[in-house]
């Protein structure tokens, strides 16, 4: 059993539902997934919290040794579990700088109507997409801790998705802000 897992799991929702919370007490709309695109782009953002969901689900469950797809694992290493821990809890500092730096700007989705000014402080001087960094760690940290095919093809498809959000983030980012954004691309790489 892992429970290093299910403690970097709790921080995670922790931090997120912290501050989702605080967000919507201030009258802010966090979740603006899924509002003015096409039908295969609104379908894909309104499935990422339901499958983020079970995908905590299934790393919780497979903590406690009971998992739902008990997978053979690829190998057995006390050494990678830690190494997968490790990455998981520096992403968990990552996200917590990222929603610190991000103020009241921060969403889940392209907020269109109602961005803020480009964030560039705090750690969004040294990546331009922290949180999509901090996802990638959380989800590589998993499979190590848990090196079976269905969190490898978690990580696989999270790192793919994440990819094609960015894109479109730079988009927008670029249509908005123009000069301002490109300067900070420039200067700031996508990760790190």
């Amino acid at each position: 059993m892992h429970y290093a897992a299910l403690v970097l799991l709790t921080l995670f929702w922790a931090l997120f539902l912290g501050r989702t919370c605080m967000l919507m007490r201030r009258g802010i709309q966090v979740f603006v997934i899924a509002k003015g695109k096409r039908l295969p782009e609104r379908l894909l953002e309104a499935l990422l919290m339901p499958l983020l969901i079970l995908w905590s689900l299934l790393v919780a469950l497979t903590a406690l040794g009971k998992p739902i797809f008990p997978a053979p694992m690829f190998w057995n290493s006390p050494a990678l579990a830690w190494v997968g821990s490790a990455l998981c809890g520096l992403g968990l500092i990552l996200f917590a700088a990222a929603l610190s730096s991000f103020g009241n700007a921060w969403r889940v989705g392209i907020d269109d109507e109602h961005s803020d000014a480009l964030v560039t402080n705090g750690v969004f001087a040294h990546s331009r997409n922290p949180i999509f960094l901090f996802m990638h760690l959380f989800f590589f940290g998993v499979f190590l801790m848990f090196p079976n095919w269905f969190f490898l093809a978690a990580f696989l498809i999270e790192a793919i998705g994440i990819h094609r959000q960015i894109l479109n983030e730079e988009r927008f980012l670029h249509k908005k802000y123009g000069d301002a954004y490109d300067a900070y691309r420039k200067k700031v790489r996508r990760y790190l």
